[in-house]
C-alpha cells in the first residue's frame, strides 16, 4: 500500500515538473521573438522565432482596423502550445489559390509561379507565363461571380489569398476556413505610399521562405525609386498636372495623402489637391476640378471608356494640356483580352511608374528612356 502511494506521488511530481518545463520552453520561445516592421508598408508586420513566424495583417479590411494573426511554420508540431489556436500556414507555400491577378508579379519575381494552382480573372492576366500555365491546365480558372468552395477544397490549397474587403465579407469564407484552409486578405492596395505597395513582396518572401530574395528585390526597387525622386527635385519650376477623367458630373482625383498623390509629389509635379489630407480618392464636381486644372500643362491617367474616342478631350480645350497635346493614359501594356500590366507588374515596380512620370514631364532628365506603362494620346480637335 505504501509502495502504491509512493509511486502515485512520484508520478504527480514528474507530471508537474514536465508541465512546468514545457511552460518554460513555450514562454522562452515566445519571449525570444524578433519583431520586424516594414519600412513603408503599414498593412503587415511579423515576429520571427527559431522555427516559426507570427504574421500580423494589421489592416485586412477597408472598413475596420482589426488585426488578423497567422503562424507560419514547416510543421504544426513545432508551434508553441499558446499559439496553436492561430490560423496555421504551412511554409514554404506549395498550393496557393488567389482571387486577384495583382498577386501574380510577386510569385514571378520570386520564381514561385508553380505554387499558384487557381485564380479568377485569368483571362485578364497580362503575364504570358500565367496564360501559358492556364492553357496547360496547371492553373485552374475560378468563377468571378461566386466562390467555388468545392473546387477550392478539391485543389487541396494551403492558402486562399483574397483582396482586402469589408469585414463582413469574411463570412463568405467560413466553409473554407472550417476545412483548415487559411484565408489571408492581401491589403496591398490600401497602402498610401507606392513603395509600401511594393514592400508586400516581403510577405510573399515569408510565405515562400524566400525572404532574402524578397529583401534584395525590394532594396533595388527602393534605391532606384529614390534616385529618380532625387533627380526630379532638380527641376526648379514644377509643371502643373491634371489627373483622371470626369465620370458624368463627378471627377475622381487622388486625395493628398494617397499613393497616387505621392507619385505626383515625388515626380516634382504641381498638383492642385496636394494639400488635401485624405488617403483615398476625392469625389469632386466636374466644374470645380476643371477650374483647378485649367492651367495644367500635362494631363495624366486620362483613361476614357472604349466606346469613346480621343475627341472627347476636345470638350476640355481650355485646359493647357489639351492645347499642347500632352495627354497620357496608362494603357501601353494591354493583353489581347484587355488585361492591363499597370495593375499587375507596376504594383511591384513603382520606380518604373515614377520614371514614366518624370520622363513625361521633364524628358531632358531621362533622354534615353522609353515609357513603360504610359502612352501619349493623340488628339485632333476641330
Amino acid at each position: 500500500m505504501l509502495f502504491r502511494k509512493a509511486t502515485y506521488f512520484t508520478l504527480i511530481i514528474l507530471l508537474t515538473f514536465s508541465c512546468k518545463v514545457q511552460e518554460k520552453q513555450t514562454s522562452t520561445q515566445t519571449q525570444n521573438l524578433q519583431k520586424v516592421f516594414p519600412k513603408y508598408a503599414k498593412g503587415f508586420f511579423w515576429e520571427k522565432g527559431e522555427s516559426f513566424t507570427i504574421l500580423y495583417i494589421t489592416r485586412p479590411f477597408n472598413d475596420k482596423t482589426d488585426t488578423l494573426k497567422y503562424v507560419l511554420a514547416s510543421q504544426k508540431q513545432v508551434i508553441p502550445q499558446n499559439l496553436q489556436q492561430l490560423s496555421f500556414i504551412q511554409v514554404p507555400l506549395k498550393r496557393l489559390v488567389s482571387t486577384s491577378t495583382t498577386h501574380i508579379p510577386a510569385l514571378e519575381v520570386l520564381e514561385s509561379l508553380d505554387c499558384l494552382v487557381a485564380s479568377n480573372s485569368l483571362q485578364y492576366a497580362y503575364s504570358e507565363a500565367v496564360q501559358q500555365r492556364a492553357k496547360e491546365g496547371k492553373i485552374t480558372a475560378l468563377n468571378e461571380e461566386t466562390l467555388e468552395y468545392e473546387k477550392i477544397l478539391a485543389l487541396q490549397a494551403n492558402l486562399l489569398m483574397v483582396s482586402a474587403m469589408p469585414a463582413t465579407k469574411m463570412n463568405l469564407y467560413q466553409k473554407i476556413q472550417q476545412a483548415k484552409i487559411p484565408v489571408l486578405p492581401n491589403a496591398e492596395w490600401l497602402e498610401e505610399h507606392p513603395l509600401g505597395k511594393a514592400e508586400w513582396i516581403k510577405l510573399f518572401g515569408l510565405l515562400l521562405q524566400k525572404e532574402k530574395e524578397a529583401e534584395e528585390f525590394f532594396a533595388k526597387v527602393e534605391k532606384d525609386y529614390n534616385e529618380l525622386k532625387k533627380l526630379a527635385q532638380k527641376v526648379a519650376q514644377p509643371k502643373k498636372v491634371a489627373v483622371g477623367v470626369p465620370q458624368k458630373e463627378i471627377w475622381y482625383v487622388p486625395a493628398g495623402k494617397s499613393f497616387g498623390a505621392v507619385f505626383l509629389k515625388d515626380a516634382n509635379l504641381d498638383y492642385a489637391f496636394a494639400a488635401d489630407t485624405g488617403k483615398g480618392s476625392l469625389q469632386l464636381s466636374r466644374e470645380l476640378v476643371f477650374s483647378k486644372f485649367a492651367d495644367a500643362e500635362i494631363w495624366l491617367n486620362a483613361e476614357i471608356p472604349p466606346q469613346l474616342d480621343s475627341k472627347e478631350f476636345c470638350k476640355y480645350a481650355q485646359i493647357q494640356a489639351v492645347k499642347q497635346n500632352a495627354i497620357y493614359d496608362r494603357q501601353k501594356r494591354l493583353s489581347k483580352a484587355g488585361g492591363n500590366d499597370y495593375w499587375e507588374r507596376a504594383v511591384l515596380h513603382p520606380e518604373e511608374v515614377l520614371g514614366d512620370l518624370i520622363q513625361i514631364a521633364y524628358p531632358k532628365l531621362l533622354p534615353q528612356r522609353e515609357l513603360v506603362y504610359y502612352r501619349k494620346i493623340e488628339i485632333v480637335c476641330p
